[in-house]
């Protein structure tokens, strides 16, 4: 297969190297809309691809975003990066993906792996983050979107978030006004900031009510089902009473319904849960679980428009976002 040039291209429309650079590089001010569509059309019909690495070189841009997530199986997570790739697609960005398997050494290495290939930018969507390594990260000159946790100007040029504290205070709300006393908490790793707010929720909601704190209804671990059922497995073993569960991912509340549906325990008149996320699979499971709903994929969305916005210089004075959850009643929970 023959390889054409922008000399070729430039010869078969009868228009200089540097216009078909300039429409290429989607910088086509001055060229007219006839001219670019010629260009654009020959390039189609020649099925000529940039040479990726020379263009970054001549226009300081690579044409690719990177983007960092802490577990890419985790039913949380793709939903986020659809939403960043059909952003980045529709303004012709690559993305590079990174999973840090919420370890903060890993998420290093994977931001240093992206400031080495010379991205445009970066979105993390942050698990455990190194705080000192972030709040470092502006030297290297390259645009960083937090996804998942609100930071100032210094440690990022954008964040959105989502309020976990609200939504888990919502949650817990729920389940007292139907007369639960005794609540299971159970939450991934307790450093992601997600839980530490939803922790801090658990706590404050029980003491407005009077009701003293018991350490042994508080588990933290991963975001697995088998961590939830394993849990309730064993706390229902042990004979730890208990009459509703607030878990900080629905993948944990769906374990806990199966441990629950083994022992026995009807759901909700004996037990009410409550998950965390709101991905699909809570709606269609059976029973369908009640939830705590985060806006994953318009986040993501607006996480890459920011970005994108800020490579472009057009950023408005919006940028750094706290999104508000939505409390979810289904089938765990009684009305």
């Amino acid at each position: 297969m023959q390889k054409y040039s922008i000399a070729d291209i430039a010869a078969i429309c009868g228009v200089s190297k540097a216009t078909v650079s300039r429409v290429i590089n989607n910088k086509a001010t001055g060229v007219g809309e006839e001219t670019k569509k010629r260009v654009l059309t020959t390039i189609k019909e020649l099925n000529y691809r940039p040479n990726t690495l020379a263009r970054s070189v001549a226009t300081s841009c690579s044409g690719v975003i990177g983007v960092v997530v802490p577990d890419i199986l985790n039913h949380f997570f793709p939903a986020q990066v659809r939403g960043i790739s059909d952003v980045l697609d529709k303004n012709g960005y690559s993305m590079y993906l990174g999973n840090s398997d919420f370890d903060p050494e890993k998420e290093k290495h994977h931001l240093l792996s992206m400031v080495d290939r010379r991205v445009d930018g970066i979105i993390l969507c942050s698990g455990v983050s190194n705080d000192t390594f972030l709040a470092q990260f502006s030297k290297y000159n390259i645009p960083l979107v937090l996804m998942g946790r609100n930071f100032d100007h210094h440690v990022c040029d954008a964040s959105i978030a989502s309020d976990s504290e609200y939504g888990a205070t919502q949650a817990m709300r729920q389940l007292l006004s139907t007369g639960n006393r005794r609540i299971l908490y159970m939450d991934g790793n307790a450093g992601v900031s997600g839980a530490v707010q939803r922790h801090r929720a658990y706590e404050q909601v029980l003491k407005e009510a009077g009701i003293p704190i018991d350490e042994r209804l508080v588990h933290f671990g991963d975001f697995s089902a088998h961590f939830g059922q394993e849990t309730v497995t064993r706390l229902l073993r042990e004979g730890l009473d208990f009459t509703a569960v607030f878990s900080g991912s629905d993948m944990i509340a769906i374990g806990a319904l199966k441990a629950l549906k083994e022992a026995g325990r009807h759901v909700p008149g004996e037990v009410e849960v409550i998950g965390f996320d709101g991905i699909e699979i809570s709606e269609t499971y059976d029973p369908a679980l009640s939830t705590v709903l985060k806006p994953r994929r318009e986040a993501a969305e607006q996480a890459a428009t920011m970005l994108i916005s800020i490579i472009n210089g057009t950023i408005g004075s919006m940028r750094h976002m706290t999104i508000q959850p939505t409390l979810v009643l289904r089938e765990t929970t009684k009305r």
